[in-house]
């Protein structure tokens, strides 16, 4: 019986101990393209900080699960209306090529054999980009065009060590079932793991017992182990009137959820959401690789739309943004001792 890697999105100044102390071994990070110029020409300043942070982390004790470079990100920005609507922003450098073109996919098959390579000290596990079967993540690519980048990312990493644990992750849409039934029929083993991630009470209907049959069915339908990437409930924000959910606006618009499970986005709401989340998890046990959190501590502004008292993402930590426990730390630690028993 394998032990489920327990892991959190957290920064690498996070407290080791207090990681530890709630169970969590594995820390969650991004790496952005590796070099102003082509491969091989010197790294980023940004990247040079973020290989420190992974040594760092390494250096405590505490695993890396890396993120391979995003192709780009929309975040919500006032319109000409002054409504917020997502805004695309490329971020693999101009040299690759467009994004899905062939010039593209070799650039970021290289790029990504380079990372594991570089990293292959610190960073034992990967994440292939983040939740490209949506508009958010996946920008102007299709999902058969997602899936392409995916597998040339995967074929990289493996390239460089094929001991790697190395895996994609998924939003949940509608286009993730294509996603993976592209992947998972022609991953010819690149692929160690289905990822997953899942909001359920704040960004999706439903609440944490849905984590059951979530897991059993895409360990169905892949055949892979389960790695469920990003969980969790914001401790924070209230919830949008029946019209104002209707009018489908953003929640960074708002600053509103449109749903809420048990008590609602409170502490102790959080902190039951995480317990029964547990009850779920233990149910699939022999399905899962592992759960990481989102996230570990408080943020100080939304990543969005940049706003302070914006609950989109602010307010899911384990510890607020002194870096104290909230009610959920406590529930988080008693379930992974369930999980692991």
């Amino acid at each position: 019986m394998h032990e489920p890697m327990i892991g959190a999105s957290a920064y690498a100044t996070a407290d080791a101990e207090l990681l530890r102390e709630a169970g969590i071994g594995w820390v969650r990070l991004d790496f952005g393209f590796p070099f102003s110029g082509r491969i091989g020409a010197e790294v980023t300043e940004q990247y040079a900080l973020q290989k420190a942070d992974a040594a760092g982390l390494a250096a405590k004790g505490i695993g890396v699960m890396g993120v391979t470079p995003l192709p780009g990100i929309a975040v919500h920005r006032p319109d000409a209306q002054g409504q917020l609507a997502l805004q695309w922003q490329d971020w693999l450098p101009a040299w690759c090529g467009p994004l899905g073109s062939d010039e593209c996919l070799k650039a970021y098959e290289e790029a990504c054999a380079w990372l594991a390579d570089d990293l292959r000290r610190f960073v034992r596990a990967w994440q292939v980009a983040n939740e490209l079967d949506i508009e958010q993540f996946a920008g102007p690519l299709s999902p058969r065009q997602a899936a392409h980048l995916i597998l040339h990312g995967a074929r990289g990493l493996k390239s460089a060590d094929a001991s790697l644990v190395v895996g994609p992750n998924a939003a949940g849409s509608d286009k993730a079932y294509y996603l993976f039934g592209h992947l998972y029929g022609t991953n010819s083993g690149l692929l160690d793991y289905c990822g997953i991630d899942g909001y359920y009470g704040t960004w999706a209907p439903g609440g944490p017992e849905k984590w059951a049959e979530r897991i059993g069915e895409l360990h169905a339908l892949t055949g892979a182990p389960v790695l469920i990437n990003e969980w969790g409930f914001s401790s924070a924000g209230r919830l949008m009137t029946q019209k104002e959910r209707r009018a489908g606006l953003p929640v960074c618009q708002l600053r509103k959820w449109a749903y809420k499970w048990g008590r609602g986005h409170t502490r102790k709401g959080q902190a039951e959401f995480v317990q029964a989340a547990f009850d779920a998890f233990c149910t699939q046990r022999e399905a899962l690789l592992g759960v990481f959190f989102y996230r570990w501590e408080d943020q100080e502004r939304c990543w969005q739309c940049s706003a302070p008292d914006c609950p989109a993402e602010t307010a899911w930590g384990l510890v607020d943004r002194n870096g104290r426990p909230k009610p959920s730390f406590h529930t988080f630690k008693e379930g992974v001792q369930r999980l692991l028993a």
